[in-house]
């Protein structure tokens, strides 16, 4: 074998770039055909802090090194390219996207722009692998954040550490390493642990003290192999068996990164997977991976949105596209752009500042108008209006699984408060999962018709209804539903939602209803539960717009089939009846009684679309509904005699 050359060009790190975006690729086209393919960003995390540690620390020592050189390099390899796909993707989405999803595209494009995608996707998604962030088209550049705030803080360490602690680099290293790897562990459930550069830096550290390993310690020639095949194996394992559901990034990201380490190290020398990695295909797709890895998450996302499935020949067209637009974004942009001789302040201007002025003023724009609706023509804008959602940007109130610490009827009265305007006493709450939140409009209607003041709080995924068993240490769900109903006898009326999923376990659901109403019962207060609406497994939010947009055909039923309904929802209906006959005190609200007659559910009522996703409420449709249940059904926030309208309109 021959002696490592560090100064060589390693083909085998190009392919194995090339096995981390193909990976990627494959987790994206299809989670079932890779379902740890995820963790090939990790490998990319691992590549970029080895070579960015050799590039610069070289420089260091020749006494070379200049941050506006740095950064010069920078912007010609990043930003040119994205700065195409950013103008496609703007394009594709300005024709595309509805108004509320506009927005969202738009403030993300803003944001990446800005280098804090990262954070924008933290703030305001369910998680990586959370409800429709397949359909978010620039949800990939929360890696590209990463890095770039990687590239603005660590050459600054680096330059600190040679000034005063030249000698105990390698040490500054590890312990970084160690502390970030415990702080992704300790956080690793929560949103902002898989999308924060903090939670990550572990893996480009593992790179730097990878290429502080082989400047001190070249692979010796028997030790190159094993250590590659071993890498190897790591790489493709995790790839293989990692899933979605397992606690990540934290210690179970080492594995990927680990994988990637070895193989950094073990192909200083020539060796058999050095070799394999280094094979002139793979290797070429490895040179191309950044575009590759640019273009194919806003293709794969926007076939998503239309609802075109990726099945074998889609995907297999889709595949052929993706390579095809990102061989000519490599060839004739990438490339090119990259040699290009110019000063910095020529590049900095050409490929940022007037780009990134130019997407900032169209997510203001976008965000100060809803979503320029106006690209949209009259008729169409009614509409396209009702697929609206109320945003809580600052988690006030609604806050994300798990994520629970306290709240008290002052901060709700402060914070959380809508009804009937004015500064009087709330007298109405309500609280539950995010069916409890898309309800609130629904609620807003009721409480305003009767003259009170409400509150809500919701987290996600936490039916209301969920109490911890004697002895049993609470979860973050159990405590803010134990907490509230410790104050229900502040209020007049509790009123509780959630998507009931307790088919084949009535018996539980009958148990926690009674356990809850009995709470409420025994502070004073009157209980109000809502009966969830209707929905299937099957997403049937956007048929009515496109069936509009002349995207399928007249002929297509957007509607759920009432039997369907009645068979996922039917024994948990039963069994909210069984409750209020047996406690006449409870009070229930069912919006099947607008939304279902005997053979189907509505999506759609006139000009308003009534759904954002498979299972809840647009904004403007809770209110319709709201309105409409008071005239057919009555006011349950009114004592009973008041209550029933003696109008009564018929089920649609």
């Amino acid at each position: 074998m021959r002696q490592p050359d560090f100064g060589r060009h390693r083909a085998d790190i190009d392919g194995l770039r090339a096995l981390a975006v193909l990976a990627v690729i494959g987790f994206h086209l299809s989670p079932r055909w890779l379902q740890g393919g995820f963790a090939g960003v990790d490998t990319f995390f691992v590549i970029s802090g080895f070579l960015i540690t050799q590039l610069i620390t070289r420089a260091l020592d020749r006494g070379e090194f200049r941050l506006a050189g740095f950064y010069h390099q920078r912007i010609k390899r990043l930003l040119p390219a994205y700065l195409l796909v950013a103008a496609c993707t703007l394009a594709v989405a300005s024709w595309l996207l509805i108004p509320d999803d506009y927005v969202f595209y738009t403030t993300s494009l803003a944001a990446s722009w800005g280098f804090v995608s990262n954070v924008f996707f933290s703030m305001l998604s369910w998680g990586y692998f959370g409800q429709r962030t397949e359909e978010f088209p620039l949800l990939h550049t929360w890696s590209l954040s990463v890095e770039e705030q990687f590239y603005f803080c660590y050459p600054l360490l680096l330059m600190l550490v040679y000034r005063h602690w030249r000698r105990h680099l390698d040490l500054v290293l590890v312990l970084l390493g160690v502390a970030t790897l415990a702080l992704s562990e300790w956080q690793t459930g929560k949103v902002g642990s898989y999308f924060l550069l903090p939670y990550r830096a572990h893996e480009l550290v593992l790179g730097a003290l990878t290429a502080r390993l082989l400047r001190r310690r070249p692979p010796l020639a028997e030790l190159a192999a094993p250590a590659a095949f071993a890498g190897l194996a790591l790489t493709v394992g995790s790839m293989l068996l990692l899933q979605r559901e397992h606690p990540y990034p934290g210690l179970n990201s080492l594995y990927p990164c680990a994988g990637a380490a070895l193989l950094l190290y073990g192909g200083a020398r020539v060796n058999p997977v050095s070799a394999l990695l280094g094979w002139r295909p793979l290797a070429g797709i490895g040179l191309m991976s950044y575009s590759l890895y640019l273009w194919h998450w806003p293709l794969l996302s926007f076939l998503r949105y239309r609802r075109i499935p990726l099945d074998a020949g889609v995907g297999a067209a889709a595949l052929a596209a993706i390579f095809a637009v990102s061989w000519l974004s490599w060839r004739y942009v990438e490339t090119p752009l990259r040699r290009r001789r110019e000063p910095l302040r020529a590049s900095a201007l050409r490929y940022y500042v007037a780009p990134a002025s130019f997407f900032l003023a169209v997510g203001l724009y976008s965000y100060a108008t809803d979503g320029a609706p106006r690209r949209f023509s009259p008729d169409a804008r009614e509409l396209l209006a009702s697929y609206s959602y109320e945003r809580d940007l600052g988690g006030a109130c609604a806050l994300r699984a798990g994520e629970y610490v306290g709240v008290t009827p002052a901060y709700l009265r402060g914070r959380c408060a809508f009804g009937s305007d004015g500064d009087a006493r709330p007298e109405v709450l309500l609280f539950g999962d995010s069916h409890a939140q898309h309800f609130k409009p629904f609620v807003d209607q009721l409480a305003r018709q009767a003259g009170l003041r409400a509150v809500f709080h919701v987290e996600g995924s936490c039916e209301p209804i969920d109490l911890a068993e004697p002895g049993q240490a609470p979860t973050s769900c159990q405590r803010r539903n134990a907490d509230l109903l410790a104050v229900a006898g502040q209020y007049r009326y509790v009123m509780v939602s959630g998507r009931w999923t307790y088919k084949g376990d009535e018996a539980l659901f009958a148990r926690r209803l009674r356990r809850t109403a009995q709470a409420v019962e025994a502070a004073g207060a009157t209980l109000v539960v809502f009966k969830d609406n209707p929905s299937t497994h099957t997403d049937l939010s956007r048929c009515i717009l496109f069936k509009r947009r002349g995207w399928v055909g007249p002929e297509r039923d957007c509607d759920f089939p009432w039997a369907e309904v009645l068979d996922a929802q039917g024994s948990m209906d039963r069994t909210i009846d069984a409750l209020q006959a047996a406690m006449p005190q409870v009070r229930v609200v069912d919006s099947k009684r607008i939304l279902c007659d005997a053979r189907r559910c509505l999506t759609s009522i006139g000009n308003t679309a009534l759904y954002k996703d498979d299972n809840h409420l647009n904004t403007q449709a809770s209110r319709l509904l709201g309105q409409r249940y008071l005239a057919a059904a009555g006011n349950p926030l009114l004592p009973l005699r008041l209550s029933m309208n003696t109008h009564k309109e018929p089920a649609p």
